[in-house]
């Protein structure tokens, strides 16, 4: 396995960057030096990991696919009701049915917008059907996080990291950032969006 010769973390084979300390990795690394334990970060690195937990925070790109499948699918709704009662509506006065105040002009344009509308609503209801493959891929994924989870994150080993007189918001940062890179490292597929989510959830359970 490939290592960081900055940080000590062992990288997956095929990899050959260090995406945290900009280093290559190498073959081996003298045995007293590796370690198991994510190394501290200095006041750098943490102001580092501050300003991308704050972006984050306020940025979160990362929707889980359960949600993007409801939203397509409340908004396909929509679209179908709106669509499907004001396309009936408009026909009904087209053909004299009803009558409404409009020019046949409007009731015309008014027509194609509901067709549209309904066209939307079949798009989107094709949309969030191709998204339950990934639901159950992501719901697969974050069970394996789970219990991974379970043998390698400690609440206990994790709170001994920071030294007793660090602020409390910069514990925070030091503990949720040995959460993400002893994640990334063991789910190098996660995006960095992913991983920040689930690093957030993953301290919220542990404390």
């Amino acid at each position: 396995m490939p290592w960081c010769p900055i940080c000590k973390n062992e990288y997956v084979e095929g990899r050959t960057h260090c995406p945290d300390c900009d280093a290559d990795l190498v073959d081996l690394l003298p045995e007293e030096t590796i370690e198991q334990s994510v190394p501290l970060p200095d006041e750098e690195e943490l102001a580092d990991i501050a300003a991308r937990t704050v972006a984050a925070s306020q940025m979160n790109t990362h929707i889980p696919a359960k949600d993007r499948h409801a939203d397509l699918r409340s908004s396909a709704l929509t679209f179908l009701f709106v669509g499907g009662i004001g396309f009936l509506v408009i026909t009904l006065a087209l053909i004299g049915v009803i009558t409404l105040p409009l020019t046949l002009f409007s009731l015309a344009i008014m027509e194609v917008v509901f067709v549209i509308f309904i066209i939307i609503a079949v798009t989107s209801f094709k949309k969030a059907m191709s998204i339950l493959d990934d639901i159950s891929k992501e719901s697969d994924l974050e069970a394996r996080i789970q219990e991974w989870a379970k043998t390698n994150l400690s609440a206990a080993e994790l709170s001994a990291l920071p030294e007793e007189d660090t602020p409390e918001e910069m514990r925070y940062f030091i503990i949720t950032e040995a959460i993400r890179k002893k994640l990334m490292l063991d789910f190098p597929e996660l995006d960095d969006a992913y991983a920040e989510s689930l690093t957030e959830s993953l301290y919220n359970e542990l404390y």
